[in-house]
């Protein structure tokens, strides 16, 4: 079975880590909140759009493209901010909370290309599950 632990000790020992972990560190958390609203705020706008249209238009798909720019960007820095505390985090219970949120975000926008039909269930659920990223990926700071 793979061991995670001795994998996060030498992360947090890494050259990267004490880069990050340095004065850029405010930076880095800085930029990880505001590619998060990058993802968040055009999922959500996407999401009332589709429950008020009925229908995925070319506004969604805009909006779409926002989100993965902006998800691709804070997948990077969260990256960055986990190498510093790595095996903090993985004793901190809300970062399962997180990843399984975003795990479910992630299936659910597959389900929204998939199921066509369903696409107003599916974007109501997805504004659940995007808030549940929010809410578990605050609550990192202040549990463990």
């Amino acid at each position: 079975m793979f061991e995670l632990m001795p994998f996060l000790v030498a992360l947090e020992r890494s050259i990267l880590a004490d880069w990050v972990g340095g004065p850029i560190y405010p930076v880095i958390s800085a930029l990880h909140i505001l590619a998060f609203a990058f993802v968040i705020v055009p999922v959500l706008m996407a999401d009332v759009r589709v429950l008020t249209v009925g229908a995925a238009d070319e506004t969604v798909i805009r909006l779409a493209r926002i989100a993965v720019f902006g998800f691709g960007c804070a997948a990077l820095t969260g990256i960055l901010l986990f190498s510093v505390q790595a095996t903090r985090y993985a004793e901190n219970p809300a970062i399962y909370w997180k990843f399984g949120f975003l795990c479910a975000a992630g299936l659910n926008a597959l389900c929204f290309r998939w199921f066509v039909n369903l696409r107003q269930s599916i974007a109501f659920v997805s504004a659940i599950f995007w808030c549940g990223v929010l809410f578990s990926g605050r609550w990192i700071a202040f549990a463990g």
